[in-house]
């Protein structure tokens, strides 16, 4: 008689709850280097897809070069950090081109919570036109594709002043959720300017899923 067919429990799903004094601090985990230059790219609802022409941007992580792929919004945010969750929850996806013969993981997300700042009088907009306001308003506008717009955008605006970071493995949080992503959540907030307030709709937010057996990592140490 055959062996019966056993369906693998996902164990390293996304998002979770991080937590500063659940965490570990690893000092051995090096900065990120975040070489992020203006890049062009089309804005398709939610996500702004990179052209894959020319140099582009990268992150150096872990020795590796990691080239950035799009920039993802979620509203509300995904992660919680120390019980707090976003406003906005922007996810930079890089590739790492290790992958698998040297390296895991196949992606490196880098979350980043965002809190945006607008006249909170209007009338609140869904993520999509207001991430289409929020582009018209402060990237540079290449030429419309029907519903897409195509921009010049430099992403290093979305980033806080101080890097330090959450580090675990999980999973895509959209899609078949497969678990081929190494996170690194930066700790601090960072705000934006938007055309309108948002109209937060979690169901648009994956829910945050359990740790199950792993570590989280963090790149800080706690202050005496």
């Amino acid at each position: 008689m055959p062996a019966p067919l056993v369906t693998p429990q996902l164990t390293q799903q996304s998002p979770i709850k991080l937590h500063t004094m659940r965490s570990y601090y690893a000092p051995e985990l090096r900065p990120l280097e975040f070489q992020y230059t203006k890049v062009a790219g089309t804005l398709v609802g939610e996500e702004f897809v990179l052209d894959r022409t020319g140099a582009g941007c990268h992150v150096v992580f872990d020795g590796m070069e990691c080239p950035l792929r799009k920039l993802h919004f979620h509203a509300p945010g995904e992660h919680r950090i120390d019980g707090m969750v976003s406003e906005l929850e922007l996810h930079l996806v890089h590739e790492i081109l290790e992958y698998p013969d040297a390296y895991p993981s196949a992606y490196l997300v880098v979350g980043v919570m965002l809190e945006s700042k607008t006249d909170k009088t209007g009338q609140a907009q869904p993520l999509a036109p207001w991430l289409r306001g929020h582009f018209d308003a402060r990237a540079v506008a290449r030429g419309p594709r029907g519903d897409r717009q195509e921009y010049e955008v430099d992403p290093s605006v979305y980033l806080p002043e101080d890097r330090a970071y959450f580090r675990y493995e999980g999973s895509l949080t959209t899609g078949d959720t497969e678990e081929v992503v190494t996170w690194t959540v930066l700790r601090d907030f960072r705000t934006i300017e938007g055309p309108a307030p948002l109209q937060l709709d979690p169901e648009s937010s994956r829910l945050v899923q359990p740790l199950m057996r792993r570590y989280v990592l963090r790149s800080f140490a706690l202050i005496a």
